[in-house]
C-alpha cells in the first residue's frame, strides 16, 4: 500500500509510541549531527514557544525533520576553527507537568497556515519517573510557506534562517499549482498453472493531484522494466515501444479531461501485464507534466512476492494500492 514514513521512524527504526529513553541514550552516542532534517533543543527551550514555533516552521518549509526537544547541543570546530558542527550532548529532562497538548496547542496557534501531520511524541524517564523530552516530527510541507512570529524562516544546513522575499513568493506560487502523482491498484493476481513461476496481474492506474489547482493538458509516459503488456482498456493509452528501443511503453494524453485536487483520485484505465521473471524486481519508471506544474520523474517498484500478497488482501475485500517509495 501506499506508505508515509515519518522522521521518527527514519532515525530510530521505530513506530513513534515506541521511542523510549534509551533510544534518545543511543542517538546521543552516535554522535549524529544536527542537518537538514535534524535539530536538539534543551527543555527549557519549552518556555520559549516563540523560537521553537520559528524552527518548526522552519522545517516545514524545508524538507521536514524531527526536533528533539529536550537534548542540549555541544559544537566542534576542525583544526582550523572555522568549521562549526553540532552534536547532541545530554538529555535534559523537563518536569512531568509539562505537556504534549499545550505544545501542540501552542505551535497551531503561533503557526499559519497550521502544518498538516505535525506529531509530537512524549518520551518518559521511566523507572517511576514521569519526567519528559519530547520528539516533534513534521514533514515537508503541501501548503507553504508557513509563518511564525510574523516572519518565513527555512533551513539552511544546521541552521535556521529568515527566507527571501523571492523565496516566499514562489511558495505562494507553488500553492496554485498541480501536482500529480501516479499510483497502482493491483485488482487481480493469477499464476498460470502450466508455468507456475510466471504471474500475470491486472493493474488500474490511477492519478491523485495533491496540489491546490486542477490539472490540465496532462500527459503520463510510462515503461516497464520485467513486464510484458498484455492488454488496456483505455483507448488513448498508446503503445510507444519505438521509442525506447522496444521496450513496453505507453503515452497517455487526456484530452479535455482535467484532475482535481484531493480527495478526488481519476481512475484512467486498467492494464493486464504479465511478469517475466518473478525472481527479479519489477520496474515502473514514469514521468507526468501538466499545465503549470513542475516535470515528475519517479518509479513505482516492487516484486512477484508483493504481487501474491496483493491476491490475499484482494480476496479478503481488501484495497492493495502501490506508489513511489519517496
Amino acid at each position: 500500500m501506499e506508505r508515509t514514513v515519518g522522521f521518527i521512524e527514519t532515525f530510530f527504526r521505530k513506530n513513534p509510541d515506541e521511542v523510549t529513553k534509551d533510544d534518545i541514550e543511543t542517538l546521543i552516542s552516535r554522535k549524529i549531527e544536527e542537518n537538514l532534517n535534524l535539530d536538539y533543543k534543551e527543555i527549557r527551550k519549552y518556555f520559549d514557544m516563540d523560537g521553537i514555533a520559528k524552527h518548526v516552521s522552519a522545517f516545514a518549509n524545508s524538507a521536514g525533520g524531527l526536533l528533539i526537544l529536550g537534548v542540549s547541543e555541544k559544537q566542534e570546530k576542525n583544526e582550523k576553527g572555522n568549521d562549526v558542527k553540532v552534536f547532541p550532548e545530554v538529555i535534559t529532562w523537563g518536569d512531568e507537568t509539562l505537556t504534549k497538548e499545550k505544545l501542540e496547542d501552542t505551535l497551531t496557534a503561533k503557526i499559519q497556515p497550521r502544518i498538516d501531520g505535525l506529531r509530537i511524541q512524549p518520551v518518559r524517564q521511566g523507572n517511576g519517573s514521569r519526567r519528559v523530552i519530547f520528539v516533534i516530527d513534521f514533514p515537508q510541507s503541501d501548503n507553504p510557506p508557513h509563518m511564525a512570529n510574523y516572519r518565513y524562516y527555512k533551513r539552511l544546513n544546521f541552521k535556521t534562517v529568515p527566507m527571501e522575499h523571492y523565496e516566499v513568493s514562489d511558495f505562494f506560487g507553488r500553492r496554485r499549482k498541480p501536482a500529480l502523482s501516479l499510483l497502482l491498484q493491483i485488482l487481480e493476481v493469477t499464476v498460470q498453472p502450466k508455468f507456475p513461476n510466471v504471474t500475470q496481474f491486472r493493474a488500474r492506474f490511477i492519478l491523485k493531484n495533491k496540489g491546490k489547482a486542477i490539472a490540465k493538458y496532462t500527459r503520463l509516459v510510462a515503461h516497464f522494466d520485467n513486464l510484458e503488456i498484455l492488454g488496456m482498456t483505455n483507448p488513448n493509452f498508446h503503445r510507444i515501444d519505438h521509442l525506447h528501443k522496444g521496450k513496453p511503453c505507453i503515452q497517455y494524453d487526456a484530452e479535455g479531461l482535467v484532475y482535481y485536487p484531493e480527495p478526488f483520485d481519476t481512475e484512467i484505465s486498467d492494464v493486464t501485464f504479465r511478469v517475466l521473471d518473478d525472481t527479479f524486481p519489477i520496474e515502473i519508471q514514469y514521468s507526468l507534466a501538466a499545465e503549470d506544474m513542475e516535470h515528475v520523474k519517479n518509479k513505482i517498484v516492487f516484486s512477484a512476492s508483493e504481487l501474491k500478497s496483493a491476491s490475499n488482501k484482494i480476496q479478503q475485500g481488501k484495497v492493495f494500492l502501490l506508489a513511489s517509495r519517496e
